[in-house]
């Protein structure tokens, strides 16, 4: 979505302003771009009583964009992604699991994740 130059957009009595640099958020933070997608995903189980992470390869994310995940469907058995994730590396997302039983559960098989990557300076 471009947003024309010099046009006021907001959500909230501060706003967001478009800049040269970027979307204006508040004092001195700047949107400068965002990705939104899905991935593909078959986790490995997640073992018992415990919070993991593993990895994702989604272009064109870097190490300090914020990110929002949410799974497609419904967990399985109790077990499933807490709707956050981080950023590694460049290009690497961490999905975030969590299976609070007392056995291993693995998550279903080629499950869609869709997120939001936001870089903010």
């Amino acid at each position: 979505m471009a947003v024309p130059q010099g046009k006021f957009t907001g959500f909230q009595t501060q706003g967001l302003w478009p800049t040269s640099i970027g979307v204006a958020l508040a004092r001195n933070s700047f949107l400068k771009a965002w990705q939104i997608g899905s991935v593909t995903f078959t986790s490995a189980a997640v073992g018992a009583a415990s919070l993991t992470e593993q990895a994702v390869t989604v272009t064109g994310l870097t190490v300090n964009d914020l990110v929002a995940v949410m799974a497609q469907g419904a967990p399985t058995a109790q077990v499933g992604n807490l709707g956050t994730g981080r950023v590694s590396a460049a290009n690497t997302l961490q999905l975030r699991y969590v299976n609070p039983t007392a056995g291993s559960l693995t998550p279903p098989a080629s499950t869609v994740y869709f997120f939001a990557a936001f870089q903010v300076q």
